[in-house]
């Protein structure tokens, strides 16, 4: 069930790589860090992390998105070649990748979520003042805090049970 849809306002610098990925016509729903920014959060990020839809058509959206912005995974070495295609998209876990745009991080499945179209469908829709993006709802966010069982991801957790908390009572005022 779609989650619903708010506004958000401040919008951070890497928002901007959410945009061409929304122009793109990419199907993504926006994970990470910068969701847990988009739901009211203070947490610091250098990247976006992005979930997408495996299909060849959605791939070869987002290998023609970032092709002309130099993407290489992040432990690449520089002036090593590589070319984004589309068996890293789809056989791969996650790629983290190093852009002129900024640090982007793919992830076909998340750990802690069921599949992409339930992350998909449970997703909130969010406008950004320009254009409008699909966000991780909370309890999406929460699970896949808890499965990466990250020491950093703790004090997200606080953050994330915190949001719900203000969510909830803004939305039963």
């Amino acid at each position: 069930m779609f989650f619903g849809y708010r506004k958000r306002t401040n919008v951070h610098p890497l928002f901007e790589i959410v945009r061409r990925f929304q122009e793109a016509e990419v199907r993504f729903v926006l994970i990470g860090g910068l969701a847990l920014i988009a739901h009211g959060g203070t947490h610091f990020t250098n990247d976006v992390d992005f979930s997408f839809a495996l299909d060849d058509e959605n791939c070869d959206k987002i290998i023609d998105l970032l092709r002309p912005h130099h993407p290489r995974p992040l432990a690449w070495l520089s002036g090593t070649p590589f070319v984004i295609q589309k068996t890293h998209l789809q056989q791969m876990r996650f790629l983290n990748l190093k852009t002129d745009l900024g640090d982007i991080d793919l992830l076909p499945l998340p750990s802690g979520i069921d599949s992409f179209t339930g992350l998909w469908e449970r997703s909130l829709l969010m406008d950004f003042g320009g254009f409008s993006a699909r966000i991780a709802s909370l309890d999406d966010l929460i699970a896949m805090k808890k499965a990466a069982g990250r020491p950093k991801d703790e004090r997200h957790l606080m953050e994330l049970a915190a949001l719900k908390r203000v969510i909830a009572e803004e939305q039963n005022a």
